[in-house]
């Protein structure tokens, strides 16, 4: 089954992103009541999209390794991880280039040593789809109770790892150790990859619900109130202890502060999220009709590309001065020339002339996009990884 619902949630997610980082590059971060509820909605996308990934992760690639696939699948999310990498670093070389930064900051970025803002989604991403095999194989010889044990651990252990000092010894190793593992350096965007993979179990713990509960769309729905109950409980929990640690999430400060700290709090407050978020799409695409075809769906399919160009677009209309006066005008276009970029991406990568012409650029846009990085996947992992697996249809997808 296609869960559609998930795909939209996914694309708007993706939107809410982007539009965000606008927010920021244009000064329009501080603006009131409305620009304060703006951000509300727009923070909650990246925990979203992670906890998305994990969906999908569990409903299509855990799937597929049950069934005998596992080299394909592990190859194919490692050549997933190569090319978010290398979309990473282009996105690195527009905002060095932007900022007017040194080449020497240029490769310390690449090596995930320098701060990186708005493009760290993209740094973040390829951690993830790089353990992404991993995940994927405990889940289906272990199942998902090993992995879920893991981040509660891993949370309960907050207090000890949020006082870790950070690496020492060579330029940006705080901000090496901020994006591995947090500690007490706080001038790295969070969370942590050990500390986000939360995000991706929850999405796999979800995708487990969604496989035991067949034909249904909506994840609260159906007979029975087990379900219902336990989200009722995570709403709860993460509402009292907001309330109780006084905790203004509807500030920005605070929602970064608790980001930034990798506090269990913003994983809870992250994945009540998701759960709302996809709900709603899923009610808002069954009202609407949407199928597959639909505009809105298309950040979904490019969103690598909306992560990398879209966000490089920003950088280039970046107002790097503070203390300069907010944009409104350049908001507004900058936003809608990042977002239209990957709408006529997707119309072009999914035209005939790209797919079937042998024309010399589309042949050439085929062996950079679709061929070079699995190609290089295979060799490097073909050694150790057993050729137990009959050869496989499942296709390597476009980089974005």
């Amino acid at each position: 089954m296609r869960y559609l619902g998930i795909d939209l949630a996914r694309s708007v997610a993706i939107i809410f992103v982007i539009i965000g980082h606008a927010l920021t590059a244009t000064n329009m971060g501080e603006g009131g009541l409305a620009i304060y509820s703006l951000r509300f909605f727009l923070g909650v996308s990246p925990p979203v999209f992670f906890c998305l990934f994990g969906c999908m992760l569990q409903l299509v690639y855990a799937r597929q390794y049950e069934a005998g696939r596992q080299v394909e699948v592990t190859q194919r999310l490692l050549t997933r991880s190569l090319q978010c990498w290398l979309l990473y670093v282009l996105t690195c070389a527009g905002m060095c280039i932007a900022a007017g930064l040194p080449f020497t900051y240029f490769i310390r970025c690449a090596l995930f040593l320098g701060d990186t803002p708005f493009t760290d989604i993209l740094k973040f991403y390829s951690m993830l789809l790089l353990a992404a095999p991993l995940l994927v194989h405990v889940s289906v010889t272990r199942g998902i109770a090993p992995l879920v044990a893991m981040v509660v651990l891993v949370q309960l252990c907050f207090p000890l790892i949020s006082k870790l000092p950070p690496l020492q010894g060579f330029a940006g190793s705080e901000t090496l150790s901020a994006f591995l593992y947090g500690g007490q350096y706080l001038g790295h965007t969070g969370p942590s990859v050990i500390h986000g993979l939360g995000f991706v179990v929850f999405g796999m713990l979800l995708g487990r619900l969604w496989q035991a509960r067949p034909g249904r769309e909506f994840l609260l729905s159906g007979p029975g109130w087990t379900l219902r109950l336990a989200f009722a409980a995570l709403f709860g929990v993460t509402a009292l202890w907001l309330i109780l640690g006084n905790y203004n999430i509807g500030l920005p400060d605070v929602r970064n502060l608790l980001r930034n700290t990798n506090h269990p709090i913003y994983l809870l407050f992250g994945c009540t999220a998701t759960v709302i978020f996809v709900e709603a799409f899923t009610a808002i695409r069954r009202l609407s009709g949407m199928g597959t075809k639909s505009f809105w769906m298309i950040f979904g399919r490019t969103s690598l590309f909306t992560f990398c160009f879209g966000n490089i677009l920003l950088y280039a209309i970046h107002l790097w001065d503070p203390a300069a006066p907010a944009d409104p005008f350049r908001f507004a276009w900058s936003s809608a020339a990042a977002l239209s970029l990957s709408v006529v991406y997707a119309r072009v990568r999914d035209s005939n002339f790209i797919r079937k012409s042998r024309h010399p650029f589309a042949r050439v846009y085929r062996w950079v996009v679709d061929e070079s990085t699995p190609a290089l996947v295979r060799f490097v992992t073909a050694p150790f990884l057993r050729r137990h697996a009959s050869p496989s249809n499942l296709s390597n997808p476009p980089v974005v």
